[in-house]
């Protein structure tokens, strides 16, 4: 769009926080608007270095196959920069070694492409791309509080405190807040008479305890291991290959079995595990940084697209809507679907006014497609708090069932890994071919003829 196109009514679009979500959002923002301000009260990256305002950016993060997909359509020469910089990519059936389950995930080519390293580095990245467009402003400053019309129908900006200044208001024609879990739009709505969003939540208590490591002789092939626990276990680990020939290794416990932070717990952890693999990839490998430590305790998804009424010209998103329990690796792929979803509810109309039940409408749906199967997945463990979903137990034999029969059977594999990546719903595994595949009698071997009558499938 030209900025000749531009109406008055699209002029100066505002987003809080600059994290991933609140690049992403920048990003679609600055085709629609005249000037885009982005404000991150810690700054916005500049290098490819952890962050005070990112703390789980020490540990293994996961770019599903559609958030790759999506951030080459927003940036297309990133996915070759990370590339060049020493991001490893892999098939997912064919490079991932993956114990899940207690069954070690059968090896084929899946065609479903991934890519490997550290949150930093692809933060640093997209950011780079963000400071180049010439209508969007970083303003590293904390914001204060919501600005509404006399009618308080309407919000108009932010308060702000730029560091070493004064408190002002910067006027927006559209405010987003991309915060992150920690956002304080609840407090401010309710505040101004709205009342708060309602919430859902489920405890999960997870710690993570990461360091990086350089591969040691024999093990420089190793793309990815992951480890998954089966319930009643409560121990995972990961090692992938990132940029700079490094390993990220990340050992994780929940419900209060937390790994180690020493040198000889840390390893111990490793060899407590369920398989020995990840113990000896670590032991014969050189330690590069101290171990760093990230709790995450709770899945909060607030309401917003419940509350009645909802003041105009403001959008939620990323894990300031909804913040998943990051061992699923959903919450990058997510926050790209939902900057999609800005962008087509932008397009479809000039007006402003309910662009946020529009909106809404769209990433509701993109957050019950990551909710509904990884929660499910945490009510595996009785200590899991929250509410759980009638028939529970019918789909944790279902699902249960699939996980298993992942060991050898390629074609239930790959439908398995397309909702996973986000390529297919959910739904998609209660497809008549699947339910055959995991209802019948276990087959002697891989049956990968039919992988693509699953690629077909999709299409249907």
């Amino acid at each position: 769009m030209a900025l000749s196109d531009f109406s008055g009514a699209r002029q100066h679009a505002v987003v809080i926080g600059g994290g991933l979500a609140g690049l992403l959002a920048a990003r679609v923002l600055a085709d629609h608007f005249e000037r885009v301000t982005l404000i991150e009260r810690d700054g916005v990256t500049t290098e490819a270095k952890p962050r005070k305002g990112v703390p789980q950016g020490h540990h293994v993060h996961g770019l599903l196959a559609k958030g790759k997909e999506i951030l080459s359509q927003l940036f297309p020469d990133l996915i070759p920069a990370l590339l060049a910089g020493g991001a490893v990519s892999g098939d997912m059936g064919r490079d991932f070694r993956w114990n899940h389950f207690g069954v070690w995930k059968v090896h084929f080519d899946s065609g479903i492409g991934c890519m490997l390293f550290t949150r930093p580095y692809l933060e640093s990245q997209i950011a780079e791309r963000i400071r180049r467009r010439p209508n969007v402003r970083i303003l590293e400053a904390a914001v204060e509080g919501l600005a509404f019309d006399p009618d308080h129908k309407r919000v108009t900006g932010v308060r702000v405190r730029p560091h070493a200044s004064g408190s002002s208001v910067l006027t927006a024609d559209l405010t987003i807040d991309a915060s992150g879990r920690g956002s304080r739009t609840p407090q401010w709505l309710e505040d101004f008479g709205y009342g708060k969003p309602s919430e859902s939540t489920v405890k999960v208590d997870v710690m993570y305890a990461s360091r990086l490591y350089r591969p040691g002789p024999g093990t420089r092939d190793l793309r990815a291991l992951l480890i998954s626990p089966r319930a009643p276990d409560k121990k995972m680990a990961a090692i992938f290959a990132v940029e700079g020939n490094r390993w990220l290794v990340t050992l994780g416990g929940m419900h209060g079995v937390h790994p180690p932070t020493d040198e000889a717990g840390y390893l111990e952890f490793a060899r407590s595990l369920a398989v020995p693999d990840v113990h000896q990839a670590i032991a014969a490998a050189e330690p590069l940084t101290p171990i760093a430590t990230h709790n995450f305790h709770t899945n909060i998804r607030r309401h917003y697209d419940r509350l009645t009424p909802f003041p105009e010209r403001l959008l939620v998103m990323g894990d300031a809507f909804c913040s998943f329990n990051p061992i699923y690796g959903q919450g990058m792929t997510v926050s790209a679907r939902e900057a999609l979803a800005l962008d087509e509810a932008l397009r479809e109309r000039t007006d402003l006014d309910r662009l946020h039940g529009r909106f809404y409408r769209k990433i509701v749906n993109i957050v019950d497609s990551a909710w509904g199967p990884t929660t499910g997945e945490d009510f595996r463990h009785k200590e899991a708090v929250g509410e759980r979903p009638t028939g529970m137990a019918l789909i944790h034999w279902y699902t249960g069932r699939i996980h298993e029969r992942c060991a050898h059977d390629t074609a239930l594999a790959l439908a398995f890994y397309r909702v996973m990546h986000m390529i297919d719903p959910p739904v998609a595994l209660f497809r008549p071919s699947v339910m055959a595949r995991v209802l019948r009698k276990l087959p002697k071997q891989a049956d990968s003829v039919s992988i693509h009558d699953i690629r077909a499938g999709a299409h249907h």
